[in-house]
């Protein structure tokens, strides 16, 4: 029998909603860690990333991730900032307390690739899938209730990787996304109601936007996903200039031409919430 449950979400900059995360559950020793990877240095800072944890490493699309297993994640991630370049962001998966030991993250790693793999919402990179090792028949059920916090921390916070996607497809095709993300010219970032209008409509521009390089000369259209209570995409417009922030590394402002185009019909993300956007989006628009 289900029970209510409280989250706590710790935001870093409470100016960058979209920035480092922080969430707890109650009565769980679940932690999850939302990181960029342009605030690495924040991680740093973190005691309790330096130990066990099971983490994933997805691009700004949110098409592809990497799941990994470490004793020290502070000291693990300085490799993949060498070597992997695809990712932006990094999902550290953490226990409070007596913390995670090597043969758990290690069960934990496998079973996070197998279900990532069987609910087929991402490309999964890893190249192999990691053998489940053997942990005692007890210690391997109270980690899977461990995990199935994390999978409620993960989803909650928009990273909902282990649900299986078959039963979403007309969510899906609401929010118009394309299979092949090399057909895109169209940025969708969220946003409040109030910054809509503030921002995108009085000031013809948006701005503290998270754009992989490779993505911006593919850009035409900007529209804004308007959080509750309107939750759906109601506008757009034609991209006139991108430019970088030079406070904020990898962030750019999106200045439109101020011919804002109405949608006939707004688009939503469908019955199932847990797709909120809580990052750019690319898709490819379609007149009709």
């Amino acid at each position: 029998m289900s029970r209510p449950k409280t989250i706590t979400i710790f935001l870093k900059d409470s100016d960058s909603p979209n920035g480092i995360k922080i969430a707890d559950l109650s009565d769980s020793i679940a932690r999850v860690y939302i990181l960029p990877r342009v605030e690495l240095a924040y991680a740093r800072t973190r005691p309790d990333l330096n130990t066990p944890a099971v983490y994933m490493l997805f691009d700004d699309e949110r098409t592809n991730i990497y799941i990994g297993e470490c004793e020290n994640f502070n000291k693990r991630v300085i490799d993949h900032e060498a070597k992997k370049l695809f990712w932006q962001w990094a999902v550290v998966c953490i226990a409070t307390g007596a913390g995670l030991d090597k043969a758990e993250v290690k069960f934990l790693e496998s079973h996070a690739v197998t279900l990532a793999v069987g609910a087929n919402r991402f490309n999964v990179l890893n190249k192999t899938s990691p053998n489940l090792n053997n942990l005692h028949e007890f210690k391997k059920e109270a980690i899977k209730d461990y995990f199935a916090d994390i999978e409620l921390l993960l989803a909650t916070l928009g990273f909902n990787v282990f649900e299986p996607i078959a039963d979403e497809k007309e969510a899906i095709s609401d929010v118009r996304k394309i299979p092949d993300q090399r057909k895109y010219d169209t940025i969708v970032c969220p946003g409040d109601q109030a910054g809509y209008i503030e921002a995108f409509v009085n000031e013809n521009a948006w701005w503290q936007i998270r754009i992989g390089k490779s993505n911006l000369s593919k850009l035409k259209y900007i529209a804004i996903y308007e959080t509750a209570p309107v939750s759906a995409i109601r506008a757009y417009a034609t991209i006139t200039d991108i430019e970088p922030m030079p406070d904020r590394p990898g962030r750019y402002k999106i200045h439109h031409d101020g011919s804002i185009i109405k949608l006939d019909r707004p688009v939503d993300l469908g019955a199932n919430k847990s797709l909120s956007l809580q990052a750019p989006r690319y898709f490819l628009l379609k007149e009709n």
